[in-house]
């Protein structure tokens, strides 16, 4: 999809995409928090993964990100429940994983689709980058309703 009027999407970049941050780094959470709601997202965190699945009960986002690390606790009881959520109602949430560990984290995600990974710290003007190209279709028809779009 190309925009004709690309730069209306400069200031509010964001609006109207609803996100979940899931990180159980209060810093991390509060910095993607206070970036993307700058950015004119909606933005709901969660601390842990049981907290994301209990927020998922009432919450459906545009987009997921989600730290790949949780002490006692498993990503992949997350990303089953967005299986089963899609298999419902046939919509993809499309996730951005972080980590700080450039090692063995990859050694834990063989099995895991994500559309981004992001390796901390990162280039916070990347990551909102990466998250509105996820979610492009939703920012051009919330934020610029009267542009014309090509397919």
């Amino acid at each position: 999809m190309n925009l004709i009027n690309g730069f209306c999407l400069a200031a509010g970049i964001l609006k109207g995409v609803e996100v979940l941050v899931v990180d159980n780094d209060r810093d991390s959470r509060d910095l993607y928090a206070f970036l993307l709601k700058d950015q004119s997202a909606n933005v709901i965190t969660a601390g842990s993964v049981k907290e994301a699945l209990e927020i998922l009960s009432w919450f459906t986002p545009n987009i997921i990100v989600c730290e790949i690390r949780f002490l006692g606790e498993s990503i992949y009881t997350l990303l089953n429940t967005l299986s089963a959520m899609e298999a419902d109602n046939g919509k993809h949430i499309p996730i951005i994983v972080t980590s700080t560990s450039t090692t063995d984290t990859h050694d834990l995600i063989p099995n895991v689709e994500f559309e981004e990974y992001l390796l901390k710290p990162f280039d916070l003007d990347k990551f909102v980058s990466m998250i509105r190209n996820q979610v492009q279709e939703d920012v051009s028809q919330n934020f610029c309703p009267d542009v014309l779009v090509l397919h």
